[in-house]
């Protein structure tokens, strides 16, 4: 039953697909590029946020962290193929023959902006990152590279990672004041390097 429901609601969602140029090509660009967002908005939040609001974004990518290990642990003990394995459909962009459940994309972009919403620093970034990952998670099916439940699946991961890494984040904030530290050496080293400066 349950494999049942999964399969028309991925076909309810994929119909059309590959017969409308402007939602497929607006479907692939959402779906390769949800973690191209998140890193570019992390990167950017880090160069003009205050030091101790940095700490929450290395603990936004822990529960990332976090999430992509349960996913490979899940993937070890349970294969799920792709519709398109299944022969349900044509994917609409490339993609090798792996499980499909949970989603890595799903799962790290639900992490984010779980985590930033959670920790109440970043929620208005949180939000528009959250209606992000609900727009990757409509794409990857619409493409036919995954099936409703494994989106459903990433929820639970990233909801999961972000409770773990919240546990976790008093353990690891001195680790993680050295890591900024660092980090911010680092970039400073690379910002005077080519002559870039960013006001604070």
């Amino acid at each position: 039953m349950g494999m049942d429901l999964n399969i028309k609601f991925f076909q309810w969602i994929h119909a059309g697909a590959g017969t409308r140029p402007l939602v497929d090509g607006t479907a692939v660009l959402l779906a390769e590029g949800g973690p191209y967002l998140v890193a570019v908005l992390f990167v950017v939040l880090w160069f003009f946020v205050a030091k101790n609001k940095k700490i929450f974004l290395l603990e936004a990518t822990g529960a990332i962290i976090i999430g992509l290990v349960f996913n490979q642990l899940i993937g070890f003990f349970y294969f799920h193929p792709r519709p398109y394995m299944t022969g349900l459909c044509t994917p609409l962009f490339p993609h090798g023959p792996e499980t499909s459940f949970p989603s890595d994309h799903a799962t790290l972009m639900f992490s984010a902006a779980f985590y930033l919403i959670f920790a109440r620093k970043f929620a208005v970034f949180g939000l528009p990152l959250l209606a992000a990952a609900v727009l990757t998670a409509w794409a990857r099916v619409y493409s036919g590279i995954h099936f409703p439940f494994d989106m459903a699946a990433s929820v639970v991961v990233a909801l999961v990672s972000v409770g773990w890494m919240r546990l976790l984040a008093e353990c690891l904030l001195p680790f993680n004041e050295q890591l900024a530290m660092l980090i911010d050496q680092l970039t400073g080293i690379i910002t005077r390097m080519f002559g870039l400066g960013v006001k604070r």
